[in-house]
């Protein structure tokens, strides 16, 4: 399993005193997340009682939120409090304070070393699978009142091992420990690789690399059209694959594999400045497209057996002018001819252009073959056949790259032949007309020619020549200072390495060594800081691998295999091969050249020491690591380099690199460039590894006497307005951040009296382009015909157009939409349906809203046992039913008798049920499960209540008086006031605003906002009840009655309109109100929320770590990252036990907004249970009452399903044809086992519904 932690003893060598002593025994310790100590015998960590001289260290019990149990190093050998000058000191076996100064007690060592505590690393343990999102592994936590601090197989009937990703396991999050098993990978048929799609996690590039490696693989590299054919349709989300950007190499894949295929989304991959991670978009057709590494989106681990190194070959023999290396002759020729005359040349010659399939052949080529830094050469590889895939044109497997950055070319189908270039040998795809030299190869004979060439000419027999030095490969282990002895022994030296050439060529001696490590004369024995040959002081050339040097004291020894030519530091006591060095025989070292005036350095700009480069610091504004190298560049210079202490301190900065031995530390994986202090304070000068995406200040350096590149200052031309609109050449521009589909960001301009942008020149492109706030791709108003686009959406000519590269291009024939992209302004086409950001443009500023005089309400009222409406009275006639009001305003009066039928008639044809051939009459029901005042068909024969109808009479007052409905009264109050003087007007008469919480009384409300012709206040006001609404007399809502597009989110108040629907405004607007008084008494909630939940159908299996599904109050959910319609979605909750989520209060909408919240990266938003019925009334799909609501700003209403932005939490809308994934809600159950079954128990999920 993967090796996470490295427990050990503290103490201190002077006093000999433990840090942790229990039963007179040193305990251990270890680090664990979130930068703490912990004790596993104890199960504690280590805290402070306070950030305070004097605090007593002690054991608590573990909290990662808390800041007293968070520790750093310092100086190799010193523990302080994180962020504090608060060291931690022995002051007797057992007891340590912390303390403001150091002394002799502050050093405490690792037992038998004198390494400090951070010599010890953590490595965070990704989880896979469960409902844990691939979050880190949380240790200790706590589960069922047991501390754990490893990966328990408690509950798991699979005994696999899980951990938490919380302490205290409240919300129930876990995940399997990573593991090298290859269970319930995908296989592939053919190749017998493995697969692990892991689409519910969402992590960096680095994290996911991290994850995948812990299971004995990798992110998925890609190497031929069989591949991506297999991965494309296994999921509907964007993925990170093993893609990363070099800054030598370029794109290459993290496990080393080969680059030769090539599948980039057309306009990728982008050139913005942090983009060097690769993803597959299943969206593009599986295509690969660049994204900043520390988006959060899934992943997919690729696994296949290792492939066998090829064994050193035997040395051949080969005629002059051919180099004999591994079985193979090589000649490089420097004639000029294309690919095709190079290539016949070679056959000529029984041979073939190079196949170089290793880093031993890219290290012999150019260290052995005469090669030059200025040399083009072709060599065999080529895509002629099959663009975007190279192979060797000797059919050869192509089992290595070494590209140069920027190759190949992810858009050109002409450059399909490749070169060696430059300094490094790397390679390139040119057009394969050009010409070039080239190198050729051919197998080497077996026996002698005669006519060999003389290569280590000057050398001792066994010794080997390279330039003007000679190499011998020692065939015995030796340590270090053996090594050294043996070649002193023989006049000469542990081999230095000066340059890329001389480690090339050793690697072309040892790559293929079965031997994993040679001893080169370079260590750092005498001081930590400072790496010195044994022959020389000065190091001017370095190769380390991964993670290297490190803290790491000792010798360096050149490693072999799959990572020939790096090198390692190791003890100087290991027994390792090594190589000898000494200059050749006749052969005469380059004198120095002689000295010179140095030239100055620029304004502004300091000498860097002895060297003869210039320094500046750039602290006017900040920028990412890739913004500050790109500057550097642009102006003739690059980041600065530091070699010595010594520049160090000239810089003014007196501390050594690395003051806190913590770092480097590459927290979590992610950091990967280093910073230096400047603060000329606390540390300053040394330096740091941070994310490469932080924001900072930055040092360049240039060559003196260089010539400084001028800076370009990019002035603004354009005004914002006070409303952020952009003004720019008589035009006004809105940049909406928002994501949305085509229709729906149309429509959210023309509300802003504006349209989607049309772009009419290359000024306006350039002008929206450069707005770098907008990263993201942008709409545009383009509408198109399927085969070109013939004009925008208003109607407009296009007379200008800035399409990209194979653009537009129309894959599935339903790109109808134009975007434009942050590479260089170009435009690409998209579905119509996909949600980017976009651009309004309007020619002029709106003018002012106008507003609507008030209706003025009826006067009157009706004579005794008569109740009004409008200007009709109720008695004794029958009533005739004129339009859809009048059947409102009969059943608000039914409320006595609950299964009653009243009848009534009809006097026009406004409905389709009137009177018959049948001589059938109508009814109205007073029944609540059949609906209060639904009409029903009976026969005029039958007896039934009725309701008659006459005209008001002026002369009679309007009632004033409470009127009874069940166990609550209601009074109207005729006279307009704000919400709140309503409120203490009821008060007053010790009634309360008036809260309609079922049928009867939301009638009766209606009745009386019908009966004024206008708006009525009702106890709802969302400022008084935690910021969602609910009744102001205590009771949650159960049924809504909200108008169309209703609630608003900005506005508090809530009034019943004129046709009964609920309404929100500002509160100080003056609405007539109802008062109500009442028996009953508003509900307590409960804080108990017992049960477990369900076990996921599609993983069945019992534990009581409901699998997926994760607990909050009384409810669970289940958060699912595969993109769907809505309909889908609610049938796939349906499937998984239960439904489309409903968000009901602010403490939910927050959990489920952290639950998603990581996913952000790869979902815009997830579906919920929100949909809008034909009538424009939202509701929830689990029939709860929609009282809270948490709309995103701006959000386009006239979509029929809402969602959840993963960003934020504010809800959007979208339409059927969306993909999104969905949270699913079900209520907590009960477990119950029924019985048992050949001694296993079988067991259900049951819950109130």
């Amino acid at each position: 399993s993967f090796t996470f932690y490295s427990p050990f003893q503290l103490t201190n060598k002077d006093t000999g005193f433990c840090l942790v002593k229990i039963n007179n025994k040193c305990n251990e310790i270890r680090w664990t997340t979130d930068d703490r100590l912990l004790v596993p015998l104890r199960k504690k960590c280590l805290g402070v009682q306070g950030k305070s001289v004097g605090s007593e260290i002690n054991l608590y019990e573990c909290d990662e939120k808390s800041d007293l149990q968070k520790w750093q190093c310092r100086n190799g050998t010193l523990l302080t409090l994180k962020d504090q000058e608060l060291y931690v000191e022995l002051t007797a076996d057992t007891t340590a304070v912390l303390s403001k100064t150091v002394g002799p007690n502050n050093h405490l060592t690792i037992s038998g070393t004198s390494s400090g505590a951070c010599a010890r690393t953590y490595r965070e343990l990704f989880a896979i699978g469960g409902n844990a999102a691939g979050l880190p592994c949380m240790f200790p936590f706590q589960y069922q009142d047991q501390w754990y601090t490893d990966c328990t197989a408690v509950d798991s009937s699979e005994k696999s091992l899980w951990c938490a990703v919380e302490t205290k396991y409240q919300s129930e999050r876990w995940g399997n420990c990573p593991s090298t098993s290859k269970e319930g990978w995908t296989i592939h048929p053919t190749t017998g690789a493995y697969y692990q799609l892991n689409t519910q996690s969402a992590l960096m590039w680095s994290q996911a690399e991290a994850s995948c490696k812990q299971q004995g693989a990798s992110l998925l590299s890609i190497t031929d059209p069989h591949q991506q054919a297999y991965v494309t349709g296994k999921s509907g989300n964007k993925l990170w694959t093993g893609l990363i950007l070099d800054p030598e190499h370029g794109w290459m894949w993290s496990n080393g594999r080969p680059f030769r295929y090539l599948k980039w989304d057309s306009g990728h991959p982008l050139p913005n400045p942090g983009h060097s991670c690769g993803i597959v978009d299943p969206a593009v057709q599986y295509s690969w497209q660049s994204l900043p590494c520390s988006k959060k989106l899934g992943y997919i681990c690729y696994s296949k057996a290792a492939e066998t190194l090829p064994a050193q070959g035997m040395t051949g023999f080969c005629s002059r002018p051919w180099i004999s290396y591994n079985d193979h002759c090589f000649h490089l020729n420097r004639t000029q001819q294309t690919w095709s005359d190079a290539q016949k040349e070679c056959h000529n010659e029984r041979g073939e252009l190079v196949s170089i399939r290793n880093v031993e052949d890219q290290s012999f080529v150019i260290s052995q073959l005469g090669y030059e830094s200025t040399d083009e050469l072709w060599i065999g590889l080529n895509d002629r056949k099959t663009e975007g895939l190279f192979d060797w044109s000797d059919h050869s497997t192509v089992s290595f790259t070494s590209w140069e950055f920027g190759n190949p070319a992810a858009s050109s189908d002409i450059n399909d032949c490749v070169l060696i270039r430059g300094q490094n040998g790397n390679w390139a795809d040119r057009v394969c007309e050009e010409k070039h030299g080239s190198i050729c190869m051919k197998m080497s004979s077996s026996k002698p020619t005669g006519d060999e060439a003389q290569q280590d000419a000057g050398c001792k027999t066994g010794w080997i020549r390279h330039g003007s030095y000679c190499y011998f490969i020692g065939m015995q282990t030796k340590t270090f200072d053996e090594a050294k002895d043996v070649c002193k022994s023989s006049d000469s030296y542990l081999a230095d390495v000066s340059n890329r050439v001389d480690n090339a060529f050793l690697v072309s001696q040892v790559g293929l060594r079965p031997e994993k490590y040679f001893w080169l004369g370079l260590s750092n024995r005498e001081n930590i800081d400072q790496f010195v040959w044994t022959n020389r002081g000065s190091v001017t050339f370095t190769h380390w691998n991964a993670e290297m040097p490190g803290h790491s004291q000792g010798c360096v020894a050149m490693t072999t295999g799959y990572f020939a030519g790096l090198w390692d530091v190791l003890p100087c006591t290991n027994k390792q091969k090594y190589i000898c060095k000494h200059l050749a025989e006749g052969a005469v070292l380059t004198p120095a050249p002689p000295s010179v005036v140095s030239p100055l350095c620029a304004d502004n700009w300091n000498r860097i020491g002895l060297r003869n480069y210039c320094y500046k610091l750039f602290e006017s504004s900040k920028k990412t690591w890739f913004e500050a190298r790109d500057y550097c560049r642009a102006i003739g210079g690059d980041l600065l380099s530091i070699h010595s202490a010594d520049e160090n301190q000239i810089l003014g900065y007196s501390m050594t690199p690395y003051i806190t031995t913590d770092e480097p530390n590459n927290k979590n994986n992610v950091e990967s460039c280093a910073t230096m202090r400047t603060d000329k304070r606390r540390e300053s000068g040394s330096w740091n590894d941070v994310h490469c995406e932080t924001y900072l200040e930055w040092l360049c350096q240039i060559r003196a006497g260089k010539r400084i590149e001028p800076k370009i200052f990019h002035l603004t031309n354009y005004n914002e307005t006070g409303d952020g609109w952009l003004e720019w050449n008589g035009a006004q521009y809105f940049l909406n951040r928002q994501t949305m589909a085509v229709e729906d960001a149309r429509s959210f301009c023309q509300r802003n009296h504006a349209d989607l942008v049309t772009i009419d020149s290359e000024a306006e492109s350039v002008f929206l382009w450069k707005r770098q706030e907008f990263v993201m791709d942008v709409l545009l108003h383009y509408l198109s015909d399927f085969i070109v686009f013939s004009s925008w959406m208003d109607g407009s000519s296009v007379v200008f157009q800035r399409w990209d590269e194979d653009q537009p291009r129309f894959q599935r024939n339903d790109e109808n939409c134009a975007v434009i992209t942050p590479s260089m302004g170009f435009w690409h086409v998209y579905n119509c349906g996909y949600e980017h950001r976009s651009i309004c443009k309007r020619n002029s500023a709106p003018p002012a809203n106008a507003t609507v005089a008030p209706t003025v309400p009826p006067k009157g009222g009706c004579p005794q046992n008569w109740k009004q409406f409008e200007s009709k009275v109720r008695g004794h006639f029958l009533k005739k039913i004129v339009d859809l009001f009048y059947s409102t305003e009969q059943y608000k009066w039914m409320t006595k008798g609950k299964k009653n039928h009243f009848l009534i008639g009809f006097a026009s044809y406004y409905y389709i049920l009137y009177y018959s051939v049948s001589k059938e009459c109508a009814v109205m029901t007073t029944d609540l499960t059949s609906g209060i005042g639904k009409w029903i068909r009976k026969s005029c024969n039958d007896t039934n209540g009725y309701v008659c109808l006459r005209n008001v009479d002026s002369s009679q007052p309007t009632p004033v008086d409470y009127v009874n409905v069940f166990n609550d009264s209601f009074k109207l109050v005729p006279q307009k006031m704000t919400w709140d003087a309503a409120k203490k007007n009821c008060e007053r008469d010790g009634a309360q605003l008036a809260n309609p919480r079922n049928q009867w009384s939301q009638n009766f409300v209606e009745l009386l906002a019908l009966q004024v012709k206008g708006a009525v206040w009702i106890g709802m006001n969302k400022l008084e009840t935690g910021g969602y609404f609910r009744f102001i007399g205590g009771w949650r809502i159960t049924e809504t009655y909200w108008g169309r597009m209703e609630p608003s989110p900005h506005l508090p108040c809530v009034y019943v309109a004129e046709d009964g629907k609920w309404t929100t405004a500002e509160c100080n607007r003056t609405e007539y109100s109802i008062c109500m008084k009442t028996e009953d008494v508003a509900p307590t909630e409960s804080s108990d929320f017992p049960g477990f939940c369900p076990e996921n159908p599609e993983t069945p299996r019992y534990t009581q770590r409901g699998d997926g599904w994760i607990p909050f109050k009384g409810y669970c959910y289940l958060t699912c990252t595969d993109e769907i319609e809505w309909p889908d979605a609610s049938a796939n909750c349906m499937k998984h036990g239960g439904k489309l989520a409903s968000i009901e209060d602010p403490s939910e909408q927050e959990f489920i907004q952290n639950s998603i919240k990581q996913f952000q990266d790869s979902h815009t938003s997830f579906w919920i249970g929100l949909y809008r019925t034909h009538a424009g009334i939202w509701r929830w799909l689990d029939q709860a009452a929609v009282d809270y609501t948490n709309w995103y700003e701006g959000v386009e209403m006239r979509n029929s399903y809402g969602s959840i932005r993963a960003s934020d939490g504010g809800w959007t809308t979208g339409s059927g044809y969306h993909d999104r994934g969905y949270i699913c809600k079900t209520p907590k159950g009960e477990i119950i086992i029924l019985f048992e079954l050949n001694g296993q128990e079988c067991v259900t999920h049951c819950t109130d519904s």
